[in-house]
């Protein structure tokens, strides 16, 4: 049974799956091409993202009851299977990726005398641990940590004042619009990732207006990021960094005792990352247990994460690799990001006798509702005569 989930639940697993994974690579690459303008890079991101989530709110307002993956199974018993089976190997090479995005950035940042072997498996024991517990508790870790994320998005600004440099976006409206258009095409595949949500929320609780507010936030924390990059580094090293966000975080600095606040912001936003990757294992495993009833989702946690571990050092020898892939990469999630939603907007529509039903169904508790208000009105009534007559009659009896 799918977990309920309010609006802020939503707009907050929007937030966690755009940002985290867009937050640590491809900026330096869309500011390698859009130079001064990276920023705007993320309005086509923002439109094309917008527009796939309203085709697949659409999708889900017609099965109320169920999440993506059953109405895929239950309509289209075999495509729906291959659709969904198609949709877990994507992520599972987004899980494979994040492993050793993470692992890497951990290992550069942290850890640097820890075989990132080591790294990666206790991430992923993390991982485990918390999507046995079900989407429950990756919605108690973004409440928590999402937050703190934000919170520390508001904070940074204000200690970077005096690194801020706005002669690092001049030229201003000398913009280059084929280097803005790569740029989007470095971030869109890891901020269109919020795609997954509709397979494990059921349709009544993908509600757009959240969603619209969860992709609105992303998009302008982003710009805000790579606006306070670019005029705090400047476009030639920012450019040229793996991490550039890192190196951000590299400028603050708290009076003359504390030189070192990016560790304590690299804290901070690993449990983030470690949630992130706790998304990625639940959506295969929820997937797994759609497609095939019989599988145990939460017994396929440990098997899928060793999958993972190996596939993160199989597909990616070093982080270099792993930088340069980012291209074809977004080849692979036009696919799923863009085309799929199209076609299952196009397609996924309920039986029409499931939807003769279900509309004979919403009539017949409409009128039930209707008959149960009219007998209340009518028992309201002949109490509220009752009493009146009681009352005229305990006046006619009163003494004079």
């Amino acid at each position: 049974m799918n977990q309920a989930v309010t609006s802020r639940q939503l707009t907050l697993l929007i937030l966690l799956l755009s940002v985290t994974g867009t937050l640590i690579q491809p900026h330096a690459q869309a500011i390698f091409y859009a130079e001064q303008h990276a920023y705007l890079s993320y309005i086509p991101v923002f439109l094309v993202t917008f527009a796939s989530m309203w085709m697949l709110n659409r999708v889900q307002s017609r099965f109320p009851d169920q999440d993506l993956f059953e109405s895929l199974v239950k309509r289209f018993p075999f495509l729906g299977r291959v659709t969904g089976l198609m949709y877990i190997m994507f992520f599972l090479l987004i899980f494979a990726r994040d492993i050793r995005l993470i692992g890497d950035y951990v290992s550069i940042t942290l850890l640097e005398t820890t075989p990132i072997s080591i790294i990666v498996l206790s991430l992923l024991v993390m991982a485990v641990f918390i999507v046995r517990g079900g989407l429950g508790s990756l919605i108690g870790m973004s409440e928590l940590y999402i937050t703190l994320f934000l919170l520390n998005s508001v904070i940074v600004p204000f200690m970077l004042i005096q690194q801020v440099n706005l002669d690092n976006l001049m030229p201003y409206f000398d913009i280059d619009v084929e280097g803005v258009g790569k740029g989007s095409w470095y971030i869109f595949s890891f901020f269109g990732e919020m795609i997954a949500l509709p397979f494990v929320v059921k349709g009544s609780d993908f509600r757009f207006k959240p969603v619209t507010w969860g992709i609105t936030i992303a998009a302008l924390l982003m710009m805000l990021i790579m606006i306070e990059t670019i005029t705090s580094i400047g476009v030639p090293i920012a450019s040229r960094l793996v991490y550039p966000s890192y190196e951000l975080a590299r400028q603050l600095q708290v009076s003359d005792f504390l030189d070192r606040f990016d560790l304590a912001l690299a804290a901070a936003t690993l449990p983030t990352m470690i949630t992130k990757i706790g998304f990625d294992l639940y959506f295969i495993c929820w997937g797994l247990k759609r497609i095939i009833p019989k599988v145990s989702g939460k017994l396929m946690t440990g098997p899928v994460a060793l999958l993972g571990f190996a596939c993160a050092f199989w597909f990616f020898k070093n982080a270099i690799q792993l930088f340069r892939f980012t291209r074809e990469w977004t080849w692979i999630a036009i696919l799923f990001e863009v085309l799929f939603p199209i076609l299952l907007f196009v397609f996924l529509r309920p039986r029409k006798k499931e939807r003769d039903s279900s509309c004979q169904g919403e009539n017949h508790r409409d009128t039930t509702n209707k008959q149960h208000e009219q007998e209340k009105k009518r028992r309201d009534s002949g109490q509220e005569d009752e009493t009146g007559k009681d009352e005229m009659q305990g006046g006619e009896l009163q003494p004079s």
